[in-house]
């Protein structure tokens, strides 16, 4: 899957890319419905490590959270109320 959000270019850099990583960014894809056996995959981890150091070198900031940030509805907005505003103060960005 492509990027979460994808903010506009800023001086800095090309644009920011947040990416939400899941289970299947470091492990085997043989896993039951919960997850659970899912097992390590070295291979896998370097596909996604691979695809941030590209988005990185074509000028983008990359952005990850783990899903575990984002599974629970409160604890994720916390999560991502803090990130934007952070974010938001870095790049001098106003909400609309």
């Amino acid at each position: 899957p492509g990027p979460l959000i994808n903010l506009s270019q800023t001086p800095r850099s090309a644009g920011h890319d947040l990416e939400v990583d899941g289970i299947q960014h470091y492990s085997s894809t043989e896993v039951d419905e919960d997850g659970k056996d899912a097992k390590p995959d070295r291979e896998e981890y370097a596909r996604t490590m691979r695809g941030d150091r590209s988005l990185k070198l074509a000028g983008y900031e990359v952005f990850r959270f783990g899903t575990a940030e984002l599974e629970e509805v409160r604890s994720a907005e916390g999560v991502l109320r803090e990130f934007f505003a952070a974010l938001y103060r870095e790049f001098k960005v106003t909400p609309t």
